[in-house]
């Protein structure tokens, strides 16, 4: 599983060429309510359906042009922008982008909604969201060479196509609905229902415009779907892009260099791959395939609620190292993230084999001596292998009563343990960390 998100060292190049026509995603802040609202919707709708592994919860995509793609007058030669679907300038008195398009012309404090066209490293500069772009395989960049060849206006015939329509900010139903295939239907049946009765702007929502480029292209994924299909996580897990992120913006930091033409690709993702490789008990943790199950020698760590037993598995998203567990009878392992309990079917890891080990005790943040790592949070924290019981069944009066346990993570800063359990997130102030003995 972790090869998957990252190229073999001997392959591994030192940077990346910006290249047209690689698509660009946007993880945005969970302070904007639009970016936690559309994390919310992914994690819950597409995160549990993937069986590859990805980088973050995406919420906003576009795709990189410059002029020998895109010939229209407003380009400048040699410089690379970002074709997408949204809204810049001022809303509402809000001022979501002070970098406006290119392509359209935009009133003192006005805004644009709907496809635009913007320059690239203005756009990473000004943003704080991680910034990522996918690079087309060598054989998805030779479908697009010839389709270039038979057509090479053919993205200009999009543009023209598309550059009048809007972006549905008011009506987010479609946006949201791109995350599930039950929504999305129901939503595509109530406009069926209303289509006489409501008339409706044309919109194009922004992963759903990169779909319709690939589309055109003959990418097999974006032909065998609708483009009103495809969330912006939907895109980074299409084969087209090889499961590979390139970031021009992590945590804050603008990562283009050589004239914003390449970006240096050692990123965070990375760092932090090579931290948890070199942490004790690196080894002890065997990575199994999607659906794997529980390897043999798997370190047991309680019972469930109907006294099943339970073990400690992490999932690797993006840069960070997830904790978890895995019931005895199931194929894959419940972790918590973005504070709910999510499935996951793309591969897994478990901890197995540990010896000399013991449970010590803990409160409110705190980490006994020798306590095990076994994850990296969002935020960079280490997490530790944790336990805690979260309640007792059976007996009488309280004797006999049975421990119910779960397994998760606790780190300094959260001043809890957090864990999965019957599908949310809980945290406890009492808990057990894993500690291996002097």
């Amino acid at each position: 599983m972790l090869a998957a998100l990252t190229t073999p060292k001997s392959e591994q190049p030192t940077e990346y060429k910006l290249q047209p026509l690689d698509t660009v995603l946007f993880a945005g802040l969970d302070s904007d309510p639009v970016s936690k609202l559309i994390k919310k919707i992914t994690l819950h709708e597409v995160v549990p359906e993937l069986k590859t592994p990805f980088h973050e919860i995406w919420t906003h995509a576009g795709i990189l042009v410059d002029k020998t793609v895109l010939p229209i007058d407003c380009l400048e030669d040699g410089k690379i922008y970002i074709l997408e679907s949204g809204f810049s300038g001022e809303i509402l008195g809000y001022v979501y982008s002070k970098i406006l398009p290119v392509d359209h012309k935009v009133e003192q404090d006005g805004c644009h909604l709907g496809p635009q066209i913007r320059d690239f490293a203005a756009v990473v500069e000004e943003t704080d969201a991680n910034v990522g772009i996918c690079p087309l395989t060598p054989e998805a960049r030779s479908l697009l060479q010839q389709k270039l060849t038979q057509n090479p206006n053919f993205v200009l015939d999009i543009y023209n196509k598309y550059k009048s329509y809007s972006y549905p900010l008011t009506n987010p139903l479609r946006v949201v609905a791109s995350a599930s295939t039950s929504l999305h239907n129901d939503l595509k049946e109530y406009e069926a229902t209303t289509k006489d009765v409501e008339e409706k702007d044309e919109t194009v929502f922004c992963s759903e415009l990169v779909s319709i480029i690939y589309r055109e292209i003959g990418h097999p994924t974006f032909v065998a779907a609708n483009p009103d299909t495809f969330s912006p996580l939907e895109l980074e897990v299409a084969p087209e892009f090889g499961g590979r992120v390139y970031y021009a913006k992590e945590d804050k930091t603008t990562l283009l260099c050589n004239n914003n033409q390449c970006i240096g690709v050692d990123s965070r993702v990375v760092k932090v791959q090579r931290l948890v490789q070199g942490l004790k008990l690196s080894n002890n943790w065997v990575s199994v395939g999607p659906a794997g199950g529980v390897p043999k020698n798997a370190f047991k760590i309680g019972k469930d609620s109907d006294g099943v037993q339970i073990y400690a598995a992490r999932v690797k998203i993006g840069a960070a190292y997830v904790l978890g567990k895995i019931r005895a009878d199931k194929t894959c392992p419940l972790v918590t993230y973005l504070e709910r309990e999510v499935e996951i079917h793309f591969g897994h890891e478990v901890l197995c084999g540990v010896e000399g080990s013991r449970w010590v005790g803990a409160e409110e943040g705190e980490i006994p001596a020798n306590a095990v790592v076994g994850g990296v949070g969002r935020d960079g924290e280490l997490i530790y292998v944790a336990r805690a019981v979260v309640k007792r069944e059976g007996g009488f009066l309280g004797i006999g009563a049975r421990d119910v346990w779960t397994c998760g993570g606790v780190a300094k800063e959260w001043k809890a343990i957090r864990a999965p359990y019957a599908e949310k997130e809980v945290t406890r102030d009492e808990y057990e960390v894993l500690c291996l003995r002097s």
